[in-house]
């Protein structure tokens, strides 16, 4: 007979005594490792903005925008290349540089300038609470509050102010008004805010945000990529890497340093997979690699990827190669892009041996990675070979992996389509069936130049592995996931972008990323990098496996997470018959657990989103909700990461 659903599964919370989980999780970490295949998920983390909903830090200002000038009666001058500033970006007065007089009396910032959720369960959220915040700085000064905070004076006191904060578009706006006013160089510096509740921890020393460190717990890698601002970086000299001190992580072209990402990745641990820049000289890439060997878990590999897409004339770093490969390889024949790709895997190669040079006797820890294009086997293959360079072939100098983004979904936005995705939407079901059946089939459209459905996705991962395996390296996705977007005038079609919006939040896009996920694991793919972890439904994309920070479930987190935690579960039936066996059903999601339930010994065991643990209720370990712990040293333990 199934199992109801236990009631304490919606009592999150509550605990058994800390014997008993010492007990069980002491029992789980002395069974054997599991041998099977399974699916290592990972995520890419979107770009620290002062307008994403991820909302990562502790210190919220490390999300403010770059500052710009105002006035009493100006938003913004337009000056802010004339403000006076310090090596980490403090303001060290408010004179302006430059010859001649200016507008800006102040300098400002703005945190949580996102628009609220549009549509589905979470419509017009945001996410960030209301409550008082409190801001911390040293030096001496004057800050403003506006739009969503007021300062409360009766609280404030010099070097902390609390703020009454009611959540509202677009954010929290900080100016300072006055620094250092004495002129004897103590400046307002290291402002930090903090949301209700966390500037204990925050003043401690911790970085990340609850929420945030739970959501990210089933993935056993994380891509940098965006939180480094790879794409169209300027970044070249060593002097280039953002530092920890620097007054925000989200400018244009500097991003999180790299102590703050091997921070998260020890947190969590998770593997990181870094980008290097195009332009990174070997000083940079040296100096990056040894903050990395120093800090990082000696149980972690490290991920070491050369800039991104570099096939990809969306961004910069691909003509800029191409450049260094006409010039470097003149005399080769072939065209400028096979010089391009060239050059590209040379570089690739160069870099893997500084960072292994840098790990030296450790060098197996670190995992090169070649970046290749999923629609055609031709990038990677050319740019492992690397034929024109003296390091030929470069598969040989430390390559681990072969990378695609075998994305599900990017036809159907084209232009070429939008007349009939268009006529979907005046259906009953706002066009989901006639959409998911092309994901699935691609006989929709019947478009074979540019979709095809999961057939064509499938092709496109059973070529690459075979290559990976010629090459003798892992197949690996730096991205994937759906890719319903509109591309041209699709963008901007109301009706499109709400059935887009729709589909990613419909039951039938989690089915469709457990096909996809075992389609990729059974054509040969190693670790699955999502792309990405959070962020709004916008027509520029609805690439967040979940929307804003307070989120617990939605249907494509639930399938990465459940396949990350169905080897954990596998891996527990298997040592713990009379505890976890037999399944009533697969995976199943009740926010916020992920869990299965055992109808031969009444137990269930399953994942919270809300709080990153594994839990386990029932006959056999009681009727109160056991926290076994963060699911990594099961994960660990049973080999699925």
């Amino acid at each position: 007979m199934p199992l109801v659903l236990h009631p304490l599964f919606a009592r999150f919370g509550s605990r058994a005594s800390l014997a008993a989980t010492a007990a069980f999780t002491a029992l789980v970490m002395l069974a054997t490792s599991a041998n099977g295949a399974v699916t290592r998920i990972g995520t890419n983390l979107a770009e620290v903005t002062d307008y994403g909903t991820q909302v990562p830090f502790l210190n919220l200002f490390k999300v403010g925008r770059e500052w710009f000038t105002a006035s009493a009666n100006t938003f913004d001058t337009g000056e802010a290349a004339r403000l006076d500033r310090d090596n980490g970006g403090w303001l060290r007065s408010l004179r302006p540089t430059g010859v001649g007089s200016a507008q800006f009396d102040r300098a400002c910032t703005l945190i949580f300038s996102m628009g609220a959720v549009e549509g589905g369960p979470l419509n017009g959220r945001l996410p960030y609470p209301a409550g008082p915040y409190v801001v911390r700085y040293d030096g001496q000064g004057t800050l403003d509050y506006r739009i969503a905070a007021r300062k409360n004076t009766a609280l404030s006191v010099p070097g902390r102010d609390v703020i009454d904060v009611v959540p509202q578009t677009p954010g929290i706006q900080i100016c300072v008004t006055a620094t250092d006013p004495s002129g004897t160089g103590d400046y307002l510096r290291n402002i930090r805010v903090y949301a209700p509740g966390t500037e204990a921890r925050g003043e401690a020393g911790d970085l990340f945000q609850d929420d945030f460190l739970a959501r990210l717990r089933p993935f056993g890698a994380l891509r940098f990529m965006d939180w480094m601002r790879t794409n169209n970086s300027t970044q070249g000299a060593a002097s280039d890497r953002p530092l920890p001190s620097d007054y925000t992580y989200a400018t244009e072209h500097k991003g999180v340093p790299a102590e703050v990402m091997v921070n998260l990745a020890n947190t969590l641990d998770a593997s990181p997979w870094f980008n290097m820049p195009q332009a990174a000289t070997d000083d940079y890439v040296r100096s990056f690699a040894r903050v990395v060997k120093a800090q990082l878990a000696a149980t972690l590999p490290v991920y070491v990827e050369y800039s991104n897409e570099i096939w990809n004339d969306q961004f910069s770093q691909g003509g800029a190669i191409e450049t260094e490969g006409v010039a470097q390889f003149a005399a080769a024949a072939g065209s400028a892009f096979d010089k391009r790709l060239n050059r590209f895997g040379e570089r690739t190669a160069q870099i893997c041996m500084l960072w292994r040079e840098v790990f030296d006797n450790e060098a197996a820890r670190v995992r090169c990675v070649i970046g290749g294009q999923a629609a055609n086997t031709y990038i990677a293959e050319t740019a492992l070979d690397c034929a024109m360079s003296s390091l030929a072939p470069c598969r040989s100098r430390g390559i681990y992996g072969l990378a695609i983004a075998p994305y599900i979904g990017d036809w159907v936005g084209l232009p070429q389509h939008e007349s009939t995705v268009a006529s979907w939407t005046t259906q009953s079901d706002g066009g989901l069936t006639r959409l998911f059946s092309e994901l699935d089939t691609g006989a929709e459209l019947a478009d074979r130049d540019a979709g095809g459905g999961m057939p064509t996705v499938v092709a496109r991962i059973g070529s690459h592995a075979a290559l990976a395996r010629a090459q003798n390296v892992e197949l690996l996705a730096y991205e994937g996931g759906q890719h319903l977007v509109g591309v041209g005038a699709p963008a901007g079609n109301a009706a499109i972008n709400l059935l887009f919006d729709a589909a990613n939040r419909d039951a039938r896009m989690g089915a469709l990323y457990t096909r996809y996920l075992l389609a990729w694991r059974q054509g040969g793919g190693g670790l699955f990098i999502h792309f990405n972890d959070m962020g709004n439904a916008t027509r520029f994309g609805r690439w967040g496996a979940l929307e804003i920070a307070p989120q617990t479930s939605s249907p494509k987190y639930d399938a990465l997470a459940g396949e990350a935690m169905g080897c954990l579960f596998d891996w527990a039936q298997a040592q713990f018959p009379a505890v976890f066996a037999p399944a009533v059903t697969g995976m199943q999601g009740v926010d916020p657990f992920l869990f299965r339930a055992y109808a031969g010994t009444g137990q269930y065991l399953g994942f919270s989103s809300a709080s990153g643990q594994v839990v386990t209720v029932g006959n056999q370990t009681g009727p109160t909700l056991l926290t076994l712990g963060p699911p990594t040293p099961f994960m660990q333990q049973a080999g699925c990461r």
